[in-house]
């Protein structure tokens, strides 16, 4: 199947998805969002306000009642999650995102497996951009610290080249020191090419490193505007914390 001309259609748009993990029961409800090529864009809100459901259902891993999902220009609405890589989106959950038995290498290396791409071309430009990952290669996974598990997490993503990177809370449970290096691993990312979307809990890192943010509150939008002015905006406190100010959000685009 042809590939979308990348250069015509946004990396991702959210059409008013509803989706949830129980028929009639919906956690996200009518979400919109639209991702450019070549941005990070990261998603925010209060705990239960719907940010790793939504980014499940747009990965294939939460059933869509309702809505669309078109990844440059392509619905990939209802494809089954295994079917994603293909199509040039690579996600990174939160937990379990590495094979802890595995050493560094054989992550990666399954990891080119799965989309039967030559390991001796993909694992050099990875082990160029995770130098780290390149000197303990034959360390297993579950001897990694957090940060360092994290970077192989998204080092494996990187092996099957996708257009779309998309992260459940990276930064979760890690220290300030290693937030900033897997930030800074990310910016690396994106200056590769590859678009990137990310749920967080850490506000004021997420809106240093994005281009833009989204603010969900119970399944919806209700700010989506660029990072820099967010983050001097009283409103995305009041959302982030869940006290409605009462005030329509200027800023609010799709």
């Amino acid at each position: 199947m042809p590939q979308p001309d990348t250069s015509k259609h946004p990396a991702l748009v959210v059409e008013t998805l509803e989706a949830g993990y129980e028929p009639g029961l919906p956690i996200v409800r009518g979400a919109c969002l639209t991702v450019q090529a070549g941005e990070i864009v990261a998603i925010l809100g209060p705990n239960g306000a719907g940010k790793s459901t939504l980014v499940k259902a747009v990965v294939g891993l939460v059933p869509v009642s309702s809505g669309r999902t078109l990844l440059f220009g392509q619905d990939i609405t209802r494809l089954a999650a295994h079917r994603m890589v293909f199509q040039g989106l690579a996600f990174v959950p939160q937990t379990e995102n590495v094979f802890v038995n595995l050493s560094i290498a054989e992550n990666l290396e399954l990891a080119a497996a799965i989309v039967k791409a030559d390991r001796d071309e993909r694992l050099p430009p990875v082990y160029a951009m995770f130098p780290d990952l390149a000197r303990q290669r034959s360390l297993p996974a579950g001897q990694l610290s957090g940060g360092q598990r994290q970077m192989l997490a998204v080092a494996r993503a990187l092996i099957t080249r996708p257009r779309l990177l998309v992260l459940d809370e990276p930064s979760a449970g890690l220290s300030p020191k290693l937030v900033g290096l897997v930030f800074d691993k990310l910016r690396e990312v994106r200056a590769s090419g590859v678009t990137v979307l990310l749920v967080e809990q850490n506000v004021k890192a997420a809106l240093a490193l994005a281009d833009r943010a989204a603010v969900l509150v119970e399944g919806r939008e209700r700010l989506f505007a660029p990072a820099a002015e967010l983050l001097a905006d009283e409103r995305l406190a009041a959302l982030y914390l869940g006290r409605h100010t009462g005030r329509q959000p200027s800023g609010a685009v799709h």
